[in-house]
């Protein structure tokens, strides 16, 4: 992708931080959400500007982590699929043994973050955090849900907070895959 591509786009209206430091496990806590508590930074405007290539778009916040388009064409093909993967799975998210109550639901890859949203749906009570390298989430969502840009092959500081950590269709994109697999397992409280 060249850079003499690069074109901006409207930003957002909503706020979406990247994960930069030290996380507090309390963050995803719903009554004690306080994005001043987080250690990270703001997104320049550079993570929402696109590369262009052959009439597709591609984000540009770590543009060679993941080779496919974040255009409106890929997003619906990926809402297909996870549409797809329903089907297949009798409407069930995942067959992980969860539980009725999880608490914090990590969703790494959320890309359009239409599984964060409908886990949060099912589960009223619980905290979702989708992680992504694009910014292409939308920003009506349910205030049990959070979106960060940040890279899963990074560093996780997040400690063991999780109930539940989901990803799919990821292993292809990651360098490391034991690395991310092994940090998803680290950062689950005891029995999730």
């Amino acid at each position: 992708m060249s850079t003499a591509e690069t074109q901006p786009i409207q930003q957002p209206a909503a706020v979406i931080e990247a994960a930069d430091g030290p996380v507090d496990p309390s963050e995803f806590d719903l009554v004690e959400w306080d994005a001043s508590s987080v250690e990270s930074a703001s997104l320049s405007s550079s993570v929402y500007a696109h590369d262009y290539e052959s009439g597709r778009r591609y984000h540009s916040y770590r543009h060679d982590r993941y080779p496919m388009p974040n255009d409106e064409t890929e997003q619906g093909r990926e809402d297909t699929k996870h549409v797809m993967l329903l089907e297949l799975m009798d409407g069930k998210h995942y067959y992980s043994p969860i539980g009725n109550d999880p608490q914090k639901i990590l969703d790494v890859g959320t890309g359009t973050g239409t599984w964060a949203i409908e886990v949060a749906d099912k589960f009223p009570s619980a905290s979702v955090l989708g992680i992504d390298l694009s910014p292409i989430q939308p920003t009506w969502i349910p205030p049990s849900v959070k979106f960060l840009v940040d890279d899963a092959e990074n560093e996780w500081m997040y400690g063991d907070v999780f109930d539940f950590v989901h990803l799919r269709h990821m292993a292809s994109v990651f360098r490391h895959l034991d690395k991310v697999l092994g940090q998803a397992y680290d950062n689950l409280k005891p029995g999730g």
